[in-house]
């Protein structure tokens, strides 16, 4: 089926990439080296480093499933995403080598030069390979003569994406419709109803079909189904439930039966729960085991200059499931907070100095470390809201609750995309809501390494809404 040749096309365009990275560093090294003299050869632990980079190589299958559509339209921006993401996996598997090995051998100028070089040969090969592949291998024998059958309404909504489809093979035909008066404009396109249809896939050399509707009828469904099994066809089915939806259904089959379901929810198998936690604890564990004691004694001593009162903030915040649970930051503001449930504003005046150090640093988040190790909470997530906020937030945008199918985080992909601190207005809270859908439907254990790293540079320079 399409959805095979896509499959296909970016898994053989994966394995040029793992194969073509691992060529380009021992080709740098050889040219550098040996004939250029530029550093010793010798000095460099080549098995190691291959390894490393053929390792990086088979990382990037998680990252291929968003060129899909670069096998029609070269999506530039797709292509940056994940070119950026395999250039992150690739410098972080470098420089790890170098860290945990200590080598001192290998030269820097080396190595920042290969990240350049593959960054650009990461780039040309994925915007280009898939689609180069796909008119390699999709012509000739390999094309697949394609009937609709449908009404012509039906098949307008398709007519795009049909044509589009020509990239991986699709060569349109004709459709067979009951409305011919319909195609006067372009006739050609028109083959016939579906009285003689065994007769009109025989003569155009269908081997193809794409039934855009049921009419509601078993038995003509069936006829068709008989008539593409006779001659040989292979049968892609519309899923008209589609249009009622505004996010793509996904399919899914239990026993016998098959369901549709809005979104995908890699979290829900508990390989992936458990892939996501142990990076939880991998992080939150040290954190509050090293770096905790010590900060609650400098944040201690600054709020009994400037705000004497409990060193930590406890709050009731919405989770997992929507159960509530205590989350736990270092006070911020004055202990005689009458509002706690408004949120914080520029220049507002119930934070003191200190504190407002802490807020924009992130600083006053770090004690959340303790509800990451609990299991309340993880490093990436949704954030979480006080109750009051979730019931508001609920009527303004209609699929907030969604965001409780995962448990909440210190940071998230909306928190990384610019949408941190206060909430003030409907479009801004629908943005977010937004991302933390996409979160949760598209989540792997390398999109959580990678929104912790964008947020520690968050951290390092705070955008203007961290107040």
């Amino acid at each position: 089926m399409l959805d095979r040749r896509s499959q296909g096309l970016l898994t053989l365009h994966g394995c040029i990439v793992t194969a073509a990275l691992p060529s380009l560093f021992w080709l740098q090294a050889f040219v550098g080296g040996e004939i250029l003299g530029f550093y010793d050869y010798q000095l460099i632990n080549m098995p190691l480093y291959l390894m490393g980079i053929s390792a990086c190589g088979l990382i990037y299958f998680n990252f291929y499933s968003a060129l899909t559509g670069n096998l029609v339209d070269r999506q530039s921006v797709k292509v940056f995403q994940v070119t950026n993401l395999q250039s992150l996996a690739l410098l972080t598997m470098i420089f790890g080598i170098i860290f945990a090995t200590k080598d001192k051998g290998i030269s820097r100028v080396f190595v920042g030069f290969y990240l350049l070089l593959s960054y650009g040969l990461l780039f040309f090969l994925n915007s280009t390979m898939p689609r180069v592949f796909a008119r390699l291998f999709f012509r000739g024998d390999n094309l697949r003569r394609c009937m609709v059958i449908g009404s012509s309404t039906s098949y307008e909504k398709l007519a795009d994406w049909i044509v589009d489809r020509k990239n991986i093979g699709l060569d349109l035909v004709g459709l067979v419709a009951p409305d011919k008066k319909k195609f006067e404009e372009k006739p050609e396109y028109y083959l016939g109803d579906a009285s003689n249809l065994a007769d009109l896939v025989r003569s155009h050399f269908i081997n193809q079909i794409v039934l855009l509707e049921t009419k509601q009828s078993k038995d003509w469904v069936r006829g068709v189904m008989e008539v593409a099994e006779e001659q040989g066809c292979q049968v892609l089915i519309y899923n008209p439930w589609a249009e009622y939806f505004d996010t793509p259904l996904n399919s899914v089959k239990d026993g016998p039966h098959t369901f549709f379901v809005p979104r995908e929810e890699p979290l829900e198998s508990p390989v992936n729960r458990l892939m996501k936690r142990v990076l939880d604890i991998a992080v939150s564990l040290p954190v509050v085991l090293l770096i905790l004691p010590p900060m609650i004694l400098w944040v201690r001593h600054h709020q009994r200059k400037e705000s004497p009162g409990p060193i930590f903030f406890r709050q009731d915040r919405r989770g997992y499931n929507r159960t509530v649970f205590t989350i736990f930051k270092f006070r911020s503001m004055g202990v005689h907070n009458d509002d706690e449930a408004r949120q914080a504003t520029e220049n507002d005046d119930r934070i003191f100095e200190f504190g407002g150090f802490i807020r924009r640093t992130s600083i006053d988040e770090f004690p959340q470390f303790w509800n990451v190790l609990k299991g309340e909470m993880s490093l990436v997530g949704p954030r979480p809201h006080i109750p009051e906020h979730d019931q508001l937030f609920g009527k303004e945008v209609r699929i907030y609750p969604h965001r409780h199918f995962v448990k909440p985080g210190m940071t998230g992909l909306a928190q990384v995309n610019g949408f941190r601190g206060e909430i003030t207005d409907r479009e801004r809270l629908t943005q977010r809501v937004n991302y933390d859908l996409e979160y949760i439907g598209e989540w792997s254990i390398w999109l959580d390494v990678i929104i912790v790293f964008r947020t520690i540079l968050i951290v390092l320079r705070p955008p203007p809404t961290a107040y």
